[in-house]
Order: C-alpha cells, then sequence, then structure tokens
C-alpha cells in the first residue's frame, strides 16, 4: 500500500473533500486520524475505513483555540505512535461562537474577517507548528493544505475567504522552504467546485447546470482531491514541494462556459 506505515491526520473529515481524504487514507494503508465536531458523523467515517481494513480513530477539536491545536497532535500522535502526515482541511466556523458573513471589503465585518484568518490560517500554522517536531522525529513527513481558486481568483464578496486562502498558500510556500532540507513537504490542492453530500443534497437542476459549466471537464468529487492527496502524501511525490496544485478539471486554463 502506498502509506503503510504513515500515521495521518485530516481535519475536518467528519464529510466533504475531507471524509474523502481520510477514506482514501486508509485504503492505501495510514493510520488516520478522523476530525471534527460531530461524532456521530465522525463514527461513521472510522466505521467506513475500518470496514476497508484500515485503523482509524475520531477526535473531537476546537482548533480555533491555539491550545486545542497542540492537545489535538498529541493526542493523535500518541494514538498512532507518531505523525508523518498532516491535511489541513478544516474551514469556517465562528469566532466566540458569533456567526457572520463574508462581504466585500467596504462592508466588512471585523469578526469574520479575524475568523477566517483564524481557521484558515492562524489554526494551520498551530498544527504546523505541532506536528513538524514529530515529522522531525520521524525523518520526514508531508503537510497538505486544502486551499481554493478563490486565492488566485477571488469572486466578490468572499474577500476574507479569499484573503486567507491566499495565506495558507503562501504559509505552504514558507514551509517547504524552511524544512524541505530535513525531509519535510508542504504542498497545497486548490480544488474546483467539489460535489458534497450534505451542502448539495437540494442542489437544484439549474445551479447544478451553472457550476458545472465552469469547469471544462466536469464537477469534482472527493475522491478526486482524495487521489491528489494520496499522491502528496506519498513518497512518489518525494521531489514536490511548495506547489499549489489546480485541481479544477481545467477551469484555470480557460474562462468558464457561463462567463463566455
Amino acid at each position: 500500500m502506498r502509506l503503510a506505515g504513515a500515521c495521518a491526520l485530516v481535519t475536518g473529515s467528519t464529510s466533504g473533500i475531507g471524509k474523502g481524504i481520510a477514506v482514501g487514507f486508509g485504503a492505501e494503508g495510514a493510520a488516520v486520524a478522523v476530525h471534527g465536531r460531530n461524532a456521530e458523523r465522525g463514527a461513521a467515517v472510522v466505521s467506513e475505513i475500518e470496514e476497508g481494513g484500515g485503523k482509524s480513530r475520531f477526535f473531537a477539536a476546537d482548533i480555533s483555540e491555539e491550545g486545542a491545536c497542540a492537545e489535538l497532535v498529541e493526542a493523535v500522535a500518541e494514538w498512532a505512535g507518531g505523525l508523518t502526515v498532516l491535511v489541513n482541511n478544516a474551514v469556517g466556523g465562528s469566532l466566540g461562537g458569533v456567526e457572520t458573513h463574508d462581504s466585500k471589503v467596504g462592508d466588512m465585518d471585523t469578526a469574520h474577517w479575524e475568523s477566517a484568518l483564524r481557521m484558515n490560517a492562524t489554526a494551520p500554522m498551530w498544527l504546523c507548528r505541532a506536528a513538524i517536531p514529530l515529522m522531525r522525529a520521524a525523518g520526514g513527513g508531508s503537510i497538505i493544505n486544502v486551499s481554493s481558486r478563490q486565492a488566485e481568483r477571488p469572486s466578490g464578496g468572499l474577500s476574507a475567504y479569499a484573503a486567507s486562502k491566499g495565506a495558507m498558500n503562501a504559509l505552504t510556500r514558507a514551509i517547504a522552504v524552511e524544512y524541505g532540507g530535513e525531509g519535510i513537504r508542504c504542498n497545497t490542492i486548490s480544488p474546483g467546485y467539489v460535489l458534497n453530500e450534505r451542502r448539495d443534497a437540494d442542489i437544484t437542476p439549474e445551479r447544478l447546470a451553472r457550476f458545472q459549466g465552469m469547469h471544462v471537464t466536469r464537477l469534482g468529487e472527493a475522491s478526486d482531491v482524495a487521489h491528489a492527496a494520496v499522491y502528496l502524501a506519498s513518497d512518489e511525490s518525494g521531489f514536490l514541494t511548495g506547489i499549489n496544485l489546480q485541481l479544477d478539471g481545467g477551469s484555470s486554463i480557460a474562462r468558464a462556459l457561463t462567463i463566455g
């Protein structure tokens, strides 16, 4: 198996892209720490991995808190016997329990801006900071940050999200430079629109057609991102670090059909 012996933590992995990556890692032989806030959904992902012959456990943690990030990494390492793969996939959430909404810069709510940066840039930094010593001890490792096309081609009204994902991309390059000599690689995946079983359960045919028109090939699925993550986590990508993989069905090379 391509990830035999790997110990992986995938944040935000109780559904969607994170779930797909966690299941993909388990199928390739990694011990997979599933993370999120919903224990029921987490248990379902763990069961799916174990039914496929993998090893997995659910860990609940609020990674918007600095101490919780360190405690999560420590708990995963204790369970798995180390940590060699970290996937920063969790997004969104509120700050201090206050739900806010993204907007144009002229209408930006400071609480939302700080929440987006905290979840999409600061929390990944905290998790990387805790994971790097463990990867050093293991002789190397792979960090994979799940970003967004919004960092490069933002839509109006999503300025906080776009800026926070841009910060994540810069963090990726910095880590790649700083720790490449120690066998620790860091790369980013920027998916196109990926179908989500929860978010898109009631999607209308018209909306689905509009999203399909944004891609040259087809809409993405969680398994598409999982395949890329397995590659970036494995030794097969040992010569690759600091990249931003535009996994978007060709929409980064052509104007969307919905635009013309």
